[in-house]
């Protein structure tokens, strides 16, 4: 397992505070100092080792000490949280996304076989490929990108099956984005391409990441299965409208029917469509 201490140490640079400030039974809020990177919209909370804290926006922090007065990180880190703290973001045109699992490997923890349907996709490769389907990846910016292309569903010929490509996210961290198409899932692809990213992430000398939202089973399995392990749970702002996660998606068994516990009549019809220029998704969607 990676050690802590190399977590903390990247996640104080990414916040510009010191984690010694994080509370047990709360969530002290404090200001994101200006000389701090930052790769949210302005609010990022963290759970880590049993403990919390979260870092915003000067001007949000007094609304949300109030907000979450009495409220226990249990409560907070769930869908409830994100819609809680949204209440002061979402007038800044920032809505609150989470929350979100931090996996991490290193050399131990990740599997030495290959799979030879894995290839490296060159820049022109990666230049075609279509976003709107593997939305999970990093575009044409990627550091480095690997796939399988096999014939699937009505292909007729071999098209692009899976796909994982390669984002800085500072010393000593790379992160994983990964998809597999629709009618090619379910057939260990993704966990292949996964494999084959993390390993060149750890050639390159750095350590791999990725990120999950908890109603994504298939892809919680996967990224455990390769090696990744659970590092922290994070909160985010996003710009833009407020979102919800989808409904749990996967089944615990494959021969497994999945019902709805809900009748049609109580789901929450205030949830519009994603609209079509809703752009990439958050991290760990």
């Amino acid at each position: 397992m990676l050690p802590t201490r190399i977590i903390r140490d990247w996640l104080e640079a990414r916040l510009g505070v010191s984690l010694a400030l994080a509370g047990e039974r709360t969530s002290p809020v404090v200001s994101r100092p200006a000389s701090a990177p930052g790769d949210d919209a302005g609010l990022t909370a963290v759970r880590l080792n049993g403990r919390s804290l979260i870092v915003a926006r000067g001007e949000w922090v007094e609304p949300i000490v109030r907000v979450v007065a009495g409220l226990h990180p249990d409560l907070l880190f769930t869908p409830f949280g994100s819609f809680e703290l949204s209440r002061v973001t979402i007038p800044d045109g920032v809505s609150v996304w989470g929350p979100n699992w931090y996996l991490f490997g290193d050399p131990e923890s990740w599997p030495a076989p290959a799979d030879n349907r894995v290839v490296a996709l060159t820049a022109d490769e990666l230049s075609e490929v279509d976003f709107e389907l593997f939305w999970h990846c990093v575009g044409p910016g990627s550091l480095a990108a690997f796939g399988v292309y096999s014939r699937f569903g009505t292909n007729k010929g071999e098209t692009l099956a899976a796909l994982a490509t390669v984002k800085d996210r500072g010393r000593p961290f790379m992160e994983i984005g990964v998809d597999v198409a629709p009618d090619a899932q379910a057939s260990g692809l993704g966990s292949a391409v996964v494999s084959a990213t993390g390993k060149w992430i750890l050639e390159q000398g750095r350590l791999p990441l990725a990120t999950v939202a908890p109603f994504n089973v298939p892809s919680t399995r996967t990224l455990r299965r390769v090696g990744l392990e659970y590092g922290f749970t994070e909160m985010s702002g996003v710009p833009g409208p407020f979102r919800v996660p989808p409904q749990p998606i996967g089944r615990p068994l494959p021969d497994v029917d999945v019902y709805d516990y809900y009748p049609a009549w109580a789901m929450n019809r205030d949830i519009r469509p994603r609209p079509e220029t809703q752009g990439s998704a958050p991290a760990g969607d």
